[in-house]
């Protein structure tokens, strides 16, 4: 081994500092890094909303390494669950992107051995009740060139809301709600029913408070996703297909910048930045901290129905429900023209087994219709669902099909909507999704015969237990019919959009290394479904929120024709990138490392 002298070790500490300050954002091993004082510093400064980071699961390792105040009992029961993750400062939904640093024993991703480290987790944490802790932090972080995120629940599908050796924003605690019924639109045309939200709300949260003002608002329907996330890049419900995009409802946002200016912003005034965060946004402009959304009167009924399908004999290898499914994937367009939203779930292999109740596997593809429809009769939606099924339930192959008509029901609103917190129990898992818009021209316009082959390659699985290809009806009318000084920068698509399709093929390996792992289910998509999207349908794109981060064509994608004015956005509001996320705006002028942590420039 050589010893450096003291006076070379120096010099060479100080180049190491200086080019990383210059290239890469500051992390604890650069003498860049801000000592404990001046975090203390900055603490004082935000009166005490400072937080070390201190993983959940720590308590379940030897010596509770970081102090967790989470006992490992608790961190172990509750870690598949959103809220939960929501309600610890540092967590995030889906631990890969954290680099598995902390798990606790037999979650998705647990190695024994590997300990507990932050890894990818954000050093600090601000646990802000005002804005101006936010402008403090945010301006502190940007001059000392410290990465930012942004968390408000934590749930989300690619990692946007952690990263390594960050300063994160957390804004649970803006959990102010108000209605006003005759708010002054700020270009002076008149009032709007709106609702005024913190956005540390989840959805849930909100629908309780517009309940019992005899309201409804367009979002998502998991009652713990956050506003934030969902907003800033479009979001679709139960309702976007009748109202629009949760992003077509914003009045007005209250915005940070990574300056620590606070900007109030609407069609009249900072009109750009208002506009890029209606769709674009999510973590990569700055922090929300208010929206004011319009509101909608309250549906009279809410009626479900549907039906299933699956092959019972094995004759022409499965093409027969293939079949189907191309009949019933064509007439959605139709059917949500005349007001009906839902889901069609198609499964191939032994994960469709839930969906027939058989103890073996069915040939070609199973699939689930479950369709809503508002101010209806229970006739109407049996007349809409015996439609359906007619082009291939009455043929001559139909006696190959077996049909199962889901009953007609009747319920108020509320009675379907009200919030469960505790459903959504499918975090701390390892996965990857691929998704596509898809209009009527995808749906309707093309020969049968390609629209089957279109769906049997979307449903392509690495695993042998099958795929799983979903389809949200969260487009049609309402996002088509949204007026235009309301549509933000959401990827246009949308606008002609009827579905929103998932596919979920890839197959991840939970306990290989996170950063191998996911670039093998990205290869894996890349090779096989992305192209497949790209032939279907080559001029839509896909939803940030629910789709592939790692698609090659990201840009495309995600933001379409809008990308490069928002890159100008970028570039105004975040000169010195102190946002990042995977496949955001400007991303490709980053390298993030998910192994040694380092976000640097891309020369």
């Amino acid at each position: 081994m050589v010893l450096l002298s003291p006076l070379l070790l120096c010099s060479t500490l100080l180049s190491t500092a200086a080019f990383a300050s210059s290239k890469c954002k500051s992390t604890p091993n650069d003498l860049t890094w801000p000592s404990n004082e001046e975090w203390k510093s900055l603490n004082q400064s935000i009166r005490g909303a400072l937080i070390k980071t201190a993983p959940a699961p720590s308590s379940c390792y030897e010596g509770n390494p970081f102090n967790s105040s989470t006992n490992c009992f608790d961190a172990t029961k509750y870690w598949t669950y959103a809220a939960y993750h929501s309600a610890w400062p540092e967590s995030v939904d889906y631990s890969i992107f954290t680099n598995n640093s902390c798990l606790p024993r037999g979650a998705d991703g647990y190695t024994k051995g590997r300990g507990c480290s932050i890894g990818a987790l954000p050093q600090y944490i601000v646990n802000a009740t005002n804005e101006q802790q936010i402008a403090t932090a945010l301006r502190w972080a940007t001059e000392r060139n410290i990465r930012v995120v942004v968390k408000g629940t934590g749930h989300d599908l690619s990692g946007r809301s952690t990263g390594a050796y960050s300063l994160s924003i957390w804004t649970h605690n803006f959990k102010h709600i108000e209605h006003q019924p005759e708010w002054p639109l700020p270009d002076g045309s008149g009032t709007a029913d709106v609702v005024i939200c913190g956005s540390g709300h989840t959805w849930g949260t909100v629908y309780n408070a517009v309940h019992a003002m005899n309201r409804s608002v367009v979002g998502g329907e998991d009652a713990t996703v956050g506003l934030g996330g969902l907003i800033q890049n479009g979001g679709h419900g139960l309702l976007s297909s009748h109202y629009g995009l949760a992003s077509d409802q914003v009045y007005q946002v209250t915005f940070i910048t990574a300056d620590g200016r606070r900007l109030v912003a609407n069609n009249k005034q900072n009109a750009d930045i208002f506009w890029a965060v209606r769709g674009a946004g999510g973590g990569q402009f700055g922090v929300v901290t208010e929206f004011i959304l319009k509101t909608h009167p309250v549906p009279k009924n809410l009626i479900t129905g549907g039906f299933s399908f699956y092959q019972v004999s094995a004759s022409k290898a499965g093409n027969i429900s293939w079949a189907a499914l191309a009949e019933v994937a064509s007439s959605i367009p139709d059917i949500m023209d005349n007001g009906l939203t839902g889901t069609v779930i198609a499964m191939t292999g032994s994960s469709a087994m839930a969906l027939t109740g058989l103890n073996h596997t069915s040939p070609g593809v199973v699939a689930s219709v479950s369709l809503v429809g508002f101010n209806m009769t229970t006739e109407a939606m049996d007349r809409t669902v015996q439609n359906m099924t007619f082009r291939f339930a009455n043929g001559s192959s139909a006696n190959m099909l077996k049909v199962v008509y889901q009953s007609s029901e009747a319920y108020s609103y509320w009675a379907y909507t009200k919030p469960d917190f505790l459903s959504s129990t499918s975090c701390g898992s390892s996965s990857l999704m691929s998704s596509r818009l898809l209009g009527r021209h995808e749906l309707s316009d093309i020969p049968m015969a390609d629209l089957t082959t279109y769906l049997q390659q979307a449903s392509v699985s690495q695993s042998a237990t099958g795929s799983m290809l979903l389809f949200g009806l969260q487009g049609g009318p309402g996002p088509a019919s949204t007026p235009e000084d309301m549509r933000g920068s959401v990827l246009p698509a949308w606008r002609s959009a009827y579905v929103h399709a998932m596919s979920y093929g890839a197959s991840l390996n939970a306990t290989a290394d996170p950063s191998d792992a996911l670039a093998s289910g990205a290869h894996w998509y890349e090779a096989n479904l992305e192209p497949v999207w790209r032939n279907w349908a080559p001029r839509t794109g896909s939803y940030m929120n629910e789709g592939n981060a790692f698609s090659s064509t990201w840009k495309q994608d995600f933001y379409g024709e809008n990308y490069n004015r928002l890159l100008k956005l970028k570039r105004a509001y975040d000169p010195s990138g102190s946002f990042f996320v995977w496949s955001g705006v400007g991303s490709d002028m980053w390298e993030y490392d998910l192994h040694s942590g380092l976000l640097c420039r891309i020369d």
